[in-house]
């Protein structure tokens, strides 16, 4: 009895303290206040799935500016992210919205004798548009996985979504997953000192890190703006990947092939050739390129300034670069530079003029045209390269980048594309606004 009884004193002792582990175990939780965390999930896709939503669709709203290049009587403006608006100029003074090339996670694009060639987040793609009115996607000639692409960008409609919450985070990228081409909100109960840890805590999670070729071996490429990252030289297309060239030989068919990539050092921006050489604006400087042998760029140069947003333009024995402040551009300053670049061996800045905030340019003889955004754009007397003097300003809305084909030239806006009568410089004649909506 008495073992019996000592068992049952164990089995009830035993119940007792599981029991109080329990209410222990509950009252710990109850004492945790637990709140909405907002997560945002990426949504990933391959890119044969990006493949099968490139449409050609009935002309978009423009309002956001974008690259843009002519061709023969077409222009071809590029909607951030989304794609391709093509307009027929045959007639200058009537331009006609086409249609819209929807290409997913576009940022630039280049033409070569009727081949439209784009970016698609990380891949090349090409189209054949030697009937412009029906593009037609060649989807054997994509290259896949070349391209840096920042995963963050497509989080604009997530982030606004953001202040509807008081805690946030944002869900780890798996890159074997494919492309982050969106993201998702998934609201989910966490502790709150959790929560309090994470606003300790550093946010690094969003941190980032006018051309006219003469292209030997093509019989026609497109006129690019300054803002370009895609340029046709010799058998090859010249791309920007964040820090580096990337080369693609072009065949005889079109095809492009992974040729060479060349680190520039820095975060690149922007291409321009001047016959045999090519300039690169980066954020940190302007840099030079002998590319005689197109296939074996020769590097020669570079000039260093403050970090900013630069496109860069030449002539024989200048360089042109805007300096440009802002959100992304790392400065608040704004300023026009002009180089010598009469030997590449000792480059040198010669005069600078402030701006308001400059985007793409242009040279036509002893005249520099800018887009300085907001405040419209500019007519600049360099005759003397070291006292540039402004001329004259059109107070358009916005202007972002500019081509010009003397005595004509093309400004791309926020939803408006504008044309110019030049012939009777430093005055310019606005001859035509193109507004690019529904």
């Amino acid at each position: 009895m008495k073992r019996f009884d000592f068992l049952k004193i164990i089995f009830l002792g035993f119940c007792l303290l599981l029991a109080s582990c329990s209410l222990f175990k509950d009252e710990v939780l109850d004492d945790r206040e637990m709140v909405d965390v907002a997560y945002f999930v990426p949504q990933y896709e391959t890119t044969s799935q990006l493949a099968a939503k490139v449409t050609i669709e009935s002309p978009k709203d423009y309002a956001e500016a974008g690259k843009i290049v002519t061709y023969q009587n077409y222009i071809f403006i590029n909607k951030p992210n989304e794609g391709v608006h093509v307009v027929d100029n045959s007639n200058p003074a009537a331009p006609v919205n086409l249609h819209f090339i929807n290409i997913p996670g576009s940022l630039d694009l280049s033409i070569i004798d009727d081949h439209l060639y784009s970016d698609m987040f990380s891949a090349l793609v090409v189209f054949n548009i030697s009937d412009v009115t029906q593009p037609d996607l060649i989807e054997d000639f994509t290259v896949e996985d070349v391209f840096y692409y920042n995963p963050y960008r497509t989080i604009d409609t997530a982030s606004r979504l953001e202040e509807s919450y008081a805690y946030t985070q944002y869900e780890s990228i798996d890159e074997s997953r494919g492309i982050v081409t969106g993201w998702e909100v998934e609201i989910r109960q966490e502790p709150l000192e959790e929560q309090i840890m994470y606003l300790r805590l550093e946010d690094s999670a969003l941190a980032e890190a006018t051309t006219t070729v003469q292209a030997d071996g093509f019989n026609e490429v497109s006129t690019a703006g300054s803002m370009t990252r895609f340029l046709p030289i010799g058998r090859y297309l010249y791309t920007i990947n964040f820090n580096e060239l990337v080369l693609f030989s072009i065949g005889d068919n079109y095809q492009p092939s992974r040729f060479a990539r060349l680190d520039t050092s820095t975060q690149a921006e922007t291409l321009f050739q001047l016959n045999d050489l090519l300039f690169v604006g980066s954020t940190t400087g302007m840099l030079m390129y002998d590319v005689a042998s197109p296939g074996n760029p020769n590097y020669l140069n570079s000039i260093q300034h403050f970090r900013s947003c630069d496109p860069v333009v030449a002539d024989e024995n200048y360089a042109y670069v805007t300096l440009r402040g802002g959100t992304n551009c790392f400065t608040e300053t704004n300023e026009l530079q002009i180089i010598d670049i009469s030997n590449p061996e000792e480059l040198s800045v010669v005069a600078r003029q402030v701006m308001f905030n400059p985007h793409g340019l242009a040279i036509h003889g002893d005249y520099l045209l800018v887009c300085d955004g907001s405040a419209g754009l500019k007519v600049i007397n360099v005759s003397n390269r070291e006292e540039p003097n402004v001329l004259s300003t059109d107070n358009i809305p916005f202007a972002y980048d500019i081509i010009v084909d003397f005595p004509s030239a093309i400004v791309v806006g926020e939803g408006v594309l504008y044309q110019y009568d030049l012939s009777n410089l430093p005055e310019i004649v606005k001859t035509n606004e193109l507004v690019l909506t529904n």
